[in-house]
């Protein structure tokens, strides 16, 4: 729905624009030319594709589980639904990913404490969309970087300085609201899930240590295009070596996805997905907001919104405030998180640079507001993949998704303390910072 809305989109600007005098030809090379600057955003959409599919196959995400559950005997659950979603999403690189695995095995854990769904999803969904936030092979993760011109380093250094806070005050929360449950995890459905686990795949501890790796290449300044392929490389290896698999058997996978067969009906749904092919429609949506944006940006129709909804004489606070609104206001109306990443990195970026605000602020600003905020609306492409998943609405949980609440009140506070930092840095420091980080 959301691909036909972005064509329809493209299609009646490109009529209107040429009604209006401006020649097809141009308007197609500047479709083009935006599509073709966003080449390696889409290689990474695809690469994360696969990247679900052989860590499911390779025992990677079992694995994640297997030892999760272990952790999980005797604590809050509704705390450790957040934690553990939290973890797991970051390395994951996907929000949906992470809630369709281990979220939907806390979910079944949590009827037999009588802990009530909406409650424990709204702890999943804050954890698991962390990867939307800062996860380094999210594409959406990749998207905001990509389009402010920062780097990854830089950006989670300046993300967890809101994004700490933020943790700590929504697992107080979590924490007192489990407590209000009473109750421990079961221990009979966290043998089962287990046991079945272990049976389908071949588990170990080395397997856990693949993530970290991941992670450590992503801080250490590798391309994440790089970093995303050798990861699908090793973990096909491990796939074929560790679990056994034939090699078609794996090719099958990263191309269309993983289909687990461990016995459990309910857990082979849990730990099956991924796949390069299905990822081409996000690819395509992508396609549609980025060309959309170009012509709009073309007919210069953008500029205009943007000037009227900034002022000169704004300040660090204000600027923040406003980019994080804009962010959140197309993310409302579009249904989905691209539009709301890529219009304001796009149009406020200069404005960030004339305040001397280093970019990973400005990528900052737009992940706390825009992008977190995703699933709590149950229009949103987010909130409806959710409920295919769990059959639960965003209106029943979205009350509990606490985390998405309070993100972007800290961005939006901690923008008062750089009130005293602006102008030290200078518009030709701004954005010769700018391009360095874009090329790296």
């Amino acid at each position: 729905m959301l691909l036909l809305a972005f064509a329809a989109a493209n299609i009646i600007t490109l009529i209107y624009l040429v009604a209006r005098g401006h020649e097809l030809r141009r308007l197609l090379e500047v479709a083009w030319r935006g599509i073709w600057e966003c080449k390696q955003l889409f290689a990474i959409i695809l690469l994360m594709g696969a990247t679900i599919s052989v860590w499911l196959s390779s025992g990677i995400v079992p694995s994640l589980i297997y030892y999760g559950f272990g952790y999980m005997k005797g604590v809050n659950l509704v705390l450790a639904a957040f934690l553990s979603t939290a973890v797991i999403s970051y390395i994951m690189g996907t929000a949906c990913g992470t809630l369709s695995t281990i979220g939907i095995a806390i979910i079944g854990i949590g009827k037999g404490l009588m802990i009530p769904a909406p409650v424990l999803l709204g702890a999943i969904v804050s954890g698991s969309f962390i990867a939307d936030k800062i996860a380094p092979i999210s594409s959406l993760t990749n998207l905001t970087i990509q389009m402010t011109g920062t780097n990854y380093k830089e950006y989670v250094k300046t993300s967890l300085k809101t994004l700490i806070p933020t943790m700590i005050i929504s697992a107080i929360i979590y924490y007192i609201l489990g407590n209000s449950y009473g109750g421990e995890a079961d221990l009979g459905a966290i043998q089962q899930y287990q046991n079945f686990i272990g049976q389908g795949f071949v588990i170990s501890p080395f397997l856990l240590f693949f993530p970290v790796f991941v992670v450590v290449l992503a801080f250490s300044g590798i391309k994440i295009v790089y970093n995303m392929g050798l990861n699908v490389f090793a973990a096909s290896i491990i796939t074929m070596l560790l679990q056994k698999k034939s090699f078609w058997v794996v090719i099958k996978s990263v191309l269309w996805g993983y289909k687990a067969n461990t016995g459990m009906e309910q857990l082979d749904a849990l730990i099956s997905g991924g796949g390069a092919l299905p990822m081409i429609e996000v690819v395509l949506i992508v396609m549609g907001s980025v060309t959309l944006s170009s012509l709009l940006e073309e007919a210069d129709l953008i500029k205009p919104i943007t000037d009227f909804f900034y002022r000169k004489n704004d300040k660090a606070l204000a600027l923040i405030a406003k980019t994080g609104a804009l962010s959140t206001i197309l993310n409302v109306v579009t249904c989905d998180q691209t539009v709301g990443i890529l219009v304001p990195a796009k149009f406020t970026a200069q404005r960030f640079d004339e305040l001397g605000l280093d970019r990973s602020i400005l990528a900052r600003t737009i992940s706390d507001t825009g992008t977190i905020i995703a699933p709590l609306m149950f229009w949103n492409v987010n909130a409806l993949i959710i409920y295919g998943i769990t059959g639960i609405s965003a209106i029943s949980y979205a009350p509990y998704g606490v985390l998405c609440y309070i993100c972007p009140l800290v961005t939006i506070i901690g923008g008062i303390f750089l009130g005293n930092k602006t102008g030290k840095v200078s518009i030709k420091e701004a954005k010769s910072t700018a391009s360095t980080n874009a090329e790296v």
